[in-house]
């Protein structure tokens, strides 16, 4: 794995960065996600920067300079742009949840590095002279995409660590080591509020590996911790690896989960508080063996069959596009106003509507053939 300098010394966002640094500190790193996504290849939008040899006084002020925004002062941390900014620091656990650390400055990058969850996460990268330090074997975890823990008591004092492994599972198609899954099986996360856990899994569900995500879920005991419910079901998993490969929307777990295993939506919901939009999604038509035609058609009175969750496999695929109602959805001309100026009202309404669009439907099918 390499990163190439030269398109590194072209990046002109970097490079704004070192002009503004350069009088001050010669310690400016790429770090965390950054380094981690360059090595894998991919394309970064935001920026992590790590930076040593100012104190607290003058970090904030050229902060204060470059027009950024400080969130968790305390943690020196500052938002410009599309930059996260931070002195580099140690972290003390010193009392119960996210923000029970005592945060002190760091000039050693070995120390400042330890204090990450993952070791490819620990890796850095000097803008100035392109040096790559990685101190934990994050490179070589990284070869062998393998997600390791640096620091055992550093790694525990941040439960959202676990969450954090699984959402990497679910993007990257990691594995965890068994050293780190063992760790992970001895924290707990009730100290997590609702909506830090569920911040996670919103990335979680959009990952492409959602299966190998789901069974760690269920080695580490979450799916009962946090879903209420641990199912072994030998049909849900090729259910739900399949399926990832057609649908790409982030509501497509829940929706298989959630319909499969005939869940209580209600009550999930109630417990789960996961946001609206994804209870609109499992309320989508389900249906898990064969589907008729004539359903096809009645779902795309609601959408596009290419938005529908159930389109999931390549012969209900290729039926939609025959039907014409992959791209678009059916659209009616049955007027609910000429059926109330003849009289129809109220559940009569609904009824004869219902019954006038279903066999307007019929008349559609019929004419394809």
């Amino acid at each position: 794995m390499q990163i190439s300098k030269t398109s590194l010394k072209n990046n002109a966002e970097l490079s704004f960065i070192t002009d503004f640094l350069k009088a001050h500190t010669q310690r400016v790193f790429l770090v965390g996600g950054s380094v981690r996504d360059l090595l894998l290849g991919l394309e970064i939008d935001d920026y992590d920067i790590e930076i040593y040899d100012l104190s607290v006084l003058e970090f904030e002020n050229l902060m204060q300079k470059l027009g950024a925004k400080g969130f968790g002062k305390s943690f020196f941390v500052y938002k410009f742009k599309n930059y996260d900014l931070a002195l580099a620091r140690k972290e003390n656990k010193i009392s119960q949840g996210h923000r029970g650390f005592e945060i002190q400055p760091c000039e050693n990058e070995k120390e400042g590095a330890k204090r990450r969850d993952f070791t490819f996460n620990a890796l850095m990268l000097n803008l100035f002279n392109f040096e790559l330090l990685d101190f934990y074997g994050g490179i070589k975890d990284l070869e062998n995409k393998t997600l390791r823990h640096i620091h055992e008591k550093s790694f525990k004092e941040d439960s959202l660590r676990v969450l954090r492994a699984l959402y990497f599972v679910a993007k990257f198609n990691f594995d965890i080591s068994d050293e780190t899954l063992n760790l992970m099986k001895t924290m707990d996360i009730s100290d997590l509020s609702l909506h830090r856990i569920n911040a996670e899994f919103y990335k979680l569900f959009k990952g492409e590996y959602l299966l190998k995500a789901y069974k760690y879920l269920q080695k580490l005991n979450l799916e009962q911790k946090i879903f209420g419910q641990n199912f072994k079901d030998e049909k849900f998993p090729f259910l739900l690896e399949n399926a990832r490969k057609f649908v790409k929307d982030e509501g497509l777990f829940l929706y298989l989960y959630l319909n499969h295993f005939k869940i209580n939506k209600k009550l999930f919901f109630e417990k789960t508080q996961f946001k609206k939009s994804f209870l609109r999604a499992v309320n989508q038509a389900y249906f898990e063996e064969d589907i008729s035609d004539f359903d096809l058609a009645k779902i795309s009175m609601q959408m596009p069959l290419k938005s529908w969750l159930g389109l999931w496999n390549e012969e209900r695929i290729e039926r939609a596009k025959k039907l014409k109602l992959y791209e678009n959805k059916f659209q009616s001309k049955i007027s609910s106003k000429k059926l109330i100026e003849q009289g129809f009202k109220g559940k009569n309404l609904g009824l004869e509507l219902k019954r006038l669009k279903e066999e307007e439907l019929k008349a559609y099918l019929k004419g394809l053939v």
